[in-house]
């Protein structure tokens, strides 16, 4: 008689209770010892499961048969499953890992290798759906590439990218760290094809030639649009597009770029780039720009993770996401959450929490307790310590928590030191276990070699860690290149373990089970809901007229709409261009052009000045839009005016990070109040009983390191508070002509010399361009006029001799493409 098994009998608890196959599987899921015979029982539930055409129970059928190979080292299941599905790089891996399998010289397995070479292209061996997947993405012109994390999305778009040339390509990614990324594995991939292209990485850069690949996030799309109005862009590449989705400002300016790009170039061709997304109609925008998009999903399955879950002092149980079950283990989750990471460690171990005071405040708890011994620093660390105190300073919390195999990870980092983090834990070949404490700038695209996830904390912001984002994290862990090493590969793997634990950092009421029973149930949809009114199945009305309208103000003709309300002066129509999202333009336009021409034939040259001609132009008596605590503050405090004049002061200057950490700890030492503003998100103390959020710290309470560190997540926030918000003032004021060049341009980049401005926009960070300008210039030339640079034969080879900082040889590397 047929058996009709499905997902929702399955989870239904009264269908399994007290019967055999629960008590194997609970068994075989507690790592219990089976016998052979209890293992055969288990294998004919797989094979049943295997056979029904619910998708989801054949993910349970291939998780028994893949924990059956692994636990007992029969593999024929397993390579009889991978055959079938053709997953050949499992294949190729158990030859590689159990060379024994092969001594069966049965036709079907001789069969089974030469096979196998079909699916092998540059050493690398990819999935029937890896396969299918990269064909799709050749061939269709407009294309929705919809895969988990380690399916090879990054080498698709670099692979699109290079094959559209020559011509106009534009990578789009989620952040300033990610360009840099993105340029290296590109420029790495150029230099193994021979092929020769101008890579822009700064709207700035671009010089009108016909041909190029720009990697650009949708905020420098956005200027490059507006300073060239008759640039079309060829083929525009979105990485990460399920940032679309929602209505925040960054995603309405991705889709304000992508139907700029379509309204300039009707025939431009369009790939979206995604880990999950259940409708792939839900990226189209509107006015028919993506009715084209053709969508490919990969469904296979290779990795299954294992869910462990438990609090403080209570057992640990394991969670199978497919029955829906806890079951419970002989071990116990420690009381302290340092000690509950360092308890279930793997060798290489993510540790996600919500804010990055938190994982600055793990990490330091961990290193205490797993402190090694001086001569099991490997070298790569040691480098690390040498460089991070050189550039940086030696009281940085990084340097001391990296000799203990530590390392933490956020977007108050700056993009640099973020990128040489990353690569430290990719490349530190240390025997020990090493740990990264890192928040949600790993779901954007961090490319991590881990083994094991703790996850102690629910949260993304405000709001509690999305499906989809969740399964983009936890896709993090095990990535392909780790698992199907060629002559080490790891099958361990296809089973990362994945900690969901209560923590001192999680919400009183969070419930990990209930919690986790939601986000990892496989049959319900990692899709986001449509936020963003730009899209065809976001609102509409008048959140969708308005998002038109500001289109339409920035590249007439885009939005369709007819009537549509435009700027009728000339600031109002830069605010537009320049991206004001902080106040309604059309209300105030009028306003703020009398307040411009009040001041015309004067221009800015000091930051007192800037401040001033800021808050008098664009914030006084102005009602802003969204929360802006911190344009508030600008506008309404004197206190933060005169810090911000300050800032701005030390940016003209050029101050290097180093120097600035200094003058930043002088500037509180000066202050008369032990009570210093560091924000809500560092704040530990009220100054005032009325204010809603601690943003204080008593600094007389705290250690010179404590304040380095301070100052080092303060000075990334105000660099983001005047790149994001600020320099847009900046840039409509100089346009018209009422801040003075040399000024602008040193408020800008920190030099009026365009050399280094060249250097800089080409995509160097503000140390390094210095260093070359003042050591190396012989080896770096520069078009000043055209913003071309020319990286010549001996540059890093002349900076290793010298023993430059290995922070700056990285990045080196990484524009040189001497790195993968």
């Amino acid at each position: 008689m047929a058996v009709d098994i499905t997902y929702r009998k399955l989870r239904n608890q009264a269908n399994l209770e007290e019967s055999r196959f629960l008590e194997l599987y609970t068994s075989m899921s507690l790592g219990q010892t089976i016998s052979d015979d209890q293992y055969q029982e288990l294998l004919s539930y797989a094979v049943i499961f295997l056979r029904q055409g619910d998708a989801t129970v054949e993910r349970l059928g291939y998780r028994i048969a893949l924990q059956y190979s692994l636990d007992t080292a029969d593999f024929e299941p397993l390579l009889d499953i991978a055959d079938h599905r053709e997953l050949m790089p499992v294949i190729v891996a158990i030859h590689a890992a159990h060379p024994e399998v092969l001594e069966d010289n049965s036709f079907h397995r001789m069969l089974g290798v030469a096979h196998s070479k079909n699916f092998t292209s540059d050493g690398i061996t990819r999935t029937r759906e890896q396969l299918a997947l990269r064909a799709f993405n050749k061939v269709a012109s407009h294309a929705a590439i919809i895969a988990p994390t380690s399916y090879g999305k990054s080498e698709m778009m670099t692979d699109r990218a290079l094959a559209s040339l020559p011509g106009a390509v534009c990578i789009v990614v989620p952040s300033k760290a990610l360009i840099a990324q993105t340029k290296s594995e590109l420029v790495h991939l150029m230099r193994q094809r021979d092929v020769s292209a101008r890579v822009i990485s700064h709207p700035e850069a671009y010089n009108g030639e016909s041909s190029f690949v720009a990697i650009l996030t949708q905020e420098r799309l956005h200027k490059l649009f507006v300073d060239n109005r008759g640039l079309k862009i060829d083929q525009l590449l979105i990485d990460e597009a399920q940032n679309v989705l929602s209505d925040d400002p960054r995603a309405l300016e991705l889709s304000q770029v992508i139907l700029m790009a379509r309204a300039r170039k009707g025939d431009m061709q369009v790939a979206y780039y995604t880990p999950f997304l259940e409708n792939p109609e839900a990226l189209r925008h509107v006015n028919g720009a993506d009715e084209l998009v053709r969508a490919r999903t990969v469904n296979e399955q290779v990795k299954v993770e294992q869910f462990f879950v438990g609090a403080p002092g209570e057992p640990l149980f394991v969670f199978d996401q497919f029955l829906a079950r806890p079951f419970e283990s002989s071990q116990t989750v420690p009381e302290d959450d340092a000690d509950a990471v360092i308890a279930f460690a793997g060798p290489r171990t993510i540790v996600y929490l919500n804010r990055p005071r938190d994982a600055q405040d793990l990490a330091r708890r961990i290193a205490s307790k797993v402190s090694f011994a001086s001569d099991t620093i490997t070298p790569a660390a040691a480098k690390a310590i040498e460089a991070i105190s050189d550039l940086v300073d030696e009281d940085y919390l990084l340097v001391d928590v990296i000799r203990s195999g530590v390392l933490f990870h956020h977007g108050q980092i700056p993009e640099v030191l973020r990128q040489y983090v990353e690569n430290l834990f990719r490349e530190d070949q240390s025997s020990e276990n090493r740990f990264l404490v890192t928040t949600s700038t790993l779901l954007e695209g961090v490319n991590t070699p881990a083994d094991t996830m703790v996850l102690l904390s629910p949260d993304r912001g405000r709001g509690y860690l999305a499906r989809s984002s969740f399964r983009n994290l936890v896709g993090r862990v095990a990535r392909f290149s780790q698992i199907f090493l060629r002559d080490t590969p790891k099958l361990e793997l296809l089973l990362p373990k994945i900690y969901v634990l209560k923590s001192s950092y999680a919400p009183k009421r969070w419930n990990p089970l209930s919690w986790l029973e939601d986000r990892a149930d496989p049959s319900k949809s990692a899709s986001d809901p449509v936020e963003n009114p730009l899209l065809e199945s976001g609102p509409v009305d008048q959140p969708r007229i308005e998002a038109l309208e500001r289109l339409e103000n920035i590249e007439p003709g885009a939005s369709g709409l007819e009537g549509a309300r435009t700027a009728q002066t000339e600031l109002g129509r830069l605010c537009f261009q320049h991206g004001v999202h902080d106040f309604d333009v059309f209300r105030y336009e009028l306003l703020m052009q009398d307040r411009v021409a009040d001041r015309a034939g004067s221009a800015a040259s000091t930051t007192d000045d800037l401040v001033a001609l800021i808050v008098d132009i664009f914030l006084t008596g102005v009602e802003l839009g969204r929360p802006t605590d911190d344009l508030e503050r600008f506008r309404d405090q004197q206190g933060a005016r005169n810090f911000y004049a300050m800032f701005l002061g030390w940016r003209a200057e050029g101050d290097p990070l180093k120097l600035m950490i200094g003058r930043y700890l002088t500037h509180w030492s000066r202050q008369q109040d032990d009570l210093i503003w560091v924000g809500s998100k560092w704040g530990e103390v009220k100054r005032f009983a009325t204010e809603h959020t601690s943003s204080y710290v008593n600094r007389s309470m705290k250690s010179r390191g404590a304040l380095v560190n301070l100052a080092i997540v303060r000075i990334k926030a105000e660099l983001d508070f005047l790149d994001y918000n600020l320099m847009k003032y900046l840039e409509i004021l100089f346009s018209m002509d009422l801040v003075e060049e040399n000024f602008y341009l040193k408020l800008k980049y920190g030099t009026a010399d365009r050399y280094v401005i060249a250097l800089l926009r080409n995509g160097m960070s503000f140390e390094l361009a210095h260093l070359i300008a003042e050591s190396y210039r012989e080896f770096v030339g520069a078009d000043t006029a055209a913003n071309t640079i020319e990286l010549r034969l001996g540059l890093l080879e002349a900076m290793e001799s010298a023993n430059v900082n290995d922070i700056l040889l990285f990045e080196v590397r990484g524009l040189i493409g001497a790195q993968a």
